[in-house]
């Protein structure tokens, strides 16, 4: 079996920044990565939920702008994330566009992850990681929750999942209603953290959970998602409140 390199990796227990673009129109998209990269971001994820919202690219146009995208990043890399409505993205599209996109992206031989949800349809999620295993973009396997912090064993079964599906970073986003709730999932994901090789990406949304976000290395995790043009989820800082409150608390 082949044995896939992304481009640039998202390493465990490593404090990793990432800016996502949630660009209407292509002079946005440009103005909006220039400007991440500008920030000194480690990652942008292109989001592209809020590209052109209602209108389907052609295979060639999608490549084309991913193409302009990565020229304009020397050092970064890049997640694409089409963002399904039922988890948080902009409108419901079909899966055969969305299928169809995601596909281009991986094709494009410019795009180090793609984030595809874990609870999609089986034979969608199937294309995708079909073509996945024979490209060198790697997969961000994702699962958001934006009611609640689930238990502790709902949370093992949600990363023992991901792992068994193939992912090679696990990631889960959920709500805390309480500081209870932050602790829960920080011990959840250390203790599972310890049992798997893979990255992982734990954040609790909202202003309870800014320590999953500002020291995630801390907490299980590794990416960081800081706000750019605007948030793609509650309680995101700007890449620069991050890094200062880092070297306040000696990280850096």
């Amino acid at each position: 079996m082949k044995t896939k390199k992304a481009f640039k990796l998202i390493r465990k227990n490593t404090f990793i920044s990432c800016i996502p673009l949630i660009s209407a129109n292509r002079d946005e998209l440009i103005a909006d990565v220039e400007v991440g990269v500008a920030n000194g971001c480690d990652f942008l994820e292109w989001r592209r939920d809020h590209f052109m919202v209602g209108e389907r690219l052609t295979a060639e146009e999608e490549q084309d702008l991913l193409v302009d995208i990565k020229t304009r990043m020397p050092d970064q890399g890049l997640i694409y994330t089409y963002r399904s409505h039922l988890e948080g993205g902009v409108c419901e599209t079909a899966d055969e566009i969305r299928t169809a996109a995601i596909i281009a992206a991986i094709k494009s031989n410019r795009v180090d992850y793609v984030d595809v949800e874990l609870n999609s349809e089986p034979a969608f999620l199937e294309r995708i990681t079909g073509a996945l295993k024979a490209s060198e973009s790697q997969w961000l396997v994702s699962h958001h929750n934006f009611e609640k912090t689930p238990t502790t064993e709902e949370i093992n079964a949600v990363f023992r999942a991901m792992e068994a599906a193939g992912g090679d970073v696990l990631k889960l986003a959920v709500m805390p209603q309480s500081m209870d709730d932050v602790r829960h999932l920080i011990q959840a994901t250390l203790t599972y953290n310890e049992k798997s090789q893979k990255p992982m990406i734990a954040i609790a949304m909202g202003s309870l959970g800014s320590i999953t976000r500002i020291a995630p290395d801390l907490c299980g995790g590794s990416l960081t998602f800081a706000a750019g043009a605007g948030k793609t989820a509650p309680g995101q800082l700007s890449l620069e409140e991050i890094i200062d409150l880092r070297k306040r608390m000696a990280l850096i």
